[in-house]
């Protein structure tokens, strides 16, 4: 099949909603996941990264996010028992992001839920089987994904989500979060926490019949999130949709979710975003393109119902899957329609990553570092980015309180001979200053001026 170019066909929400900074300026967020090498105990659940990678994820490529992968498994490796040596690497290495002007998102990651039954997550002690173990199966060859229907995974995820005879794993899951918010609740560059990555049923039942949300899911998160805000009553609090079939497009039966804190909800709304075809090395297709269609309606009418900032947790591929390039300028642009934050799958060396086996950067590269508008002093309206013509624009409209500067990323590396401003605002009410080093424009516009727009062209 072939494909057709999606520009201009994407919805938004009626109300696009942004985290805001101390300064009450609108966040958008375009950043990296770090990372995949976490998984692995052997790695003490720490990414492979060192200062210098995230200086050039952060400097380089002007990254002002990341969605840095925990563990429970490294949290609370035996029962009421806390790692605090873990948490220091953990903070470590946070710092490193911080201290380069990053926004950090806590991710609480697992995949088939922990390593007894083949996975990453939970630690040993937290994985009830109930003797399914006996039955346990292995897929040589298949998706990874496909371990969810054994049996013992099956058993472990239903153990932990029942919350009845064994709800003792989610007392612990809970008072595992509760230790990493009283770790980072004063760091004001840990802005997030996404409780759970691509939340599972295990009961296929549930999941297929879209019932785990408003039971299951639902039920932790009216237990997790008051918890939380026991400890801190600020940081952003981030929320998934179940991953199965909702990553491809399909709609979520995730109800309104509460927030516990004093004042104003403080949530985001966190899904992934995958085209099955072409998470599986497929080239980009028009089955693709109308998931990201059907992605693109339902998570808007999600985004209606939850009201809150929209922070896409994982999206991703290989270069070598043809029409990947095609793919990435069509997610990117719907990203800006809908006012997205977003981190990409995933920062490790290899076809997924920005960087090759030999260290140097892969094609994506040129896609994912892009003009943005890393902070808005006011409400942004809209803002895009051409990747054929190389124009940014963006508009917003001046809001009472917000302070400091509006701040563009303007990478060098699509400006070879430079790039020229123009803004709205009379000749003289605006001023602005640049940043060689970290490529960012910062601009100071006129207090009086209603709505401003921004345009960046190539000279």
């Amino acid at each position: 099949m072939g494909v057709v170019f999606l520009a201009g066909c994407w919805q938004k929400p009626e109300q696009v909603r942004y985290i805001t900074d101390e300064q009450g300026r609108a966040l958008v967020l375009h950043g990296i996941n770090s990372s995949s090498s976490a998984k692995n105990p052997a790695t003490g659940h720490l990414p492979w990264v060192t200062e210098e990678d995230v200086r050039q994820e952060t400097v380089d490529w002007g990254f002002n996010f990341v969605r840095f992968l925990i563990f429970w498994d490294g949290i609370e490796p035996e029962r009421g028992v806390y790692d605090e040596a873990y948490l220091d690497a953990v903070e470590e290495r946070i710092r490193w992001y911080t201290d380069n002007g990053a926004y950090v998102m806590l991710d609480m990651h697992q995949d088939i839920y922990g390593h007894a039954v083949g996975g990453n997550g939970a630690p040993e002690w937290a994985t009830e089987t109930s003797l399914m173990e006996w039955f346990s199966l292995d897929f040589p060859g298949a998706p990874w994904w496909v371990k969810n229907i054994d049996p013992s995974v099956i058993a472990a995820f239903m153990n932990f989500w029942q919350y009845g005879e064994h709800h003792y794993l989610q007392d612990h899951y809970i008072a595992a979060w509760q230790k990493v918010a009283e770790r980072f609740k004063d760091n004001p560059n840990v802005i997030a926490y996404d409780l759970m990555n691509e939340p599972h049923a295990g009961d296929l039942g549930k999941a297929f019949g879209f019932s785990f949300e408003s039971t299951w899911l639902i039920g932790l998160y009216d237990r997790l999130i008051p918890a939380i805000r026991e400890i801190d009553n600020d940081t952003v609090i981030a929320f998934e949709p179940q991953s199965l079939a909702i990553n491809f497009g399909l709609p979520s039966n995730l109800p309104f979710v509460n927030d516990a804190r004093e004042g104003e909800r403080r949530l985001a709304y966190a899904p992934h975003m995958y085209p099955f075809t072409l998470h599986e090395g497929v080239p980009y297709n028009l089955l693709d393109q109308q998931q990201m269609r059907d992605w693109n309606r339902n998570r808007t009418a999600e985004l209606n119902l939850q009201q809150v900032p929209l922070i896409v947790g994982e999206f991703g591929g290989s270069d070598s899957t043809k029409g990947f390039d095609l793919f990435l300028q069509d997610t990117l642009e719907m990203f800006d329609t809908m006012g997205a934050s977003w981190a990409y799958w995933s920062n490790d060396p290899g076809g997924w990553g920005l960087l090759d086996s030999n260290g140097e950067e892969t094609p994506k590269v040129n896609h994912l570092v892009r003009p943005y508008s890393r902070a808005v002093a006011g409400e942004p309206v809209s803002f895009s980015y051409d990747p054929d013509t190389q124009v940014f624009q963006l508009i917003y409209d001046e809001k009472p309180g917000v302070t400091g500067e509006t701040e563009i990323f303007i990478p060098n590396r699509h400006y070879p001979n430079g790039w020229d401003v123009t803004v709205s605002d009379q000749s003289g009410q605006w001023s602005s200053r640049w940043n060689q080093e970290r490529q960012i424009l910062y601009l100071s516009l006129d207090p009086d001026a209603n709505r401003h727009e921004i345009t960046i062209t190539p000279k």
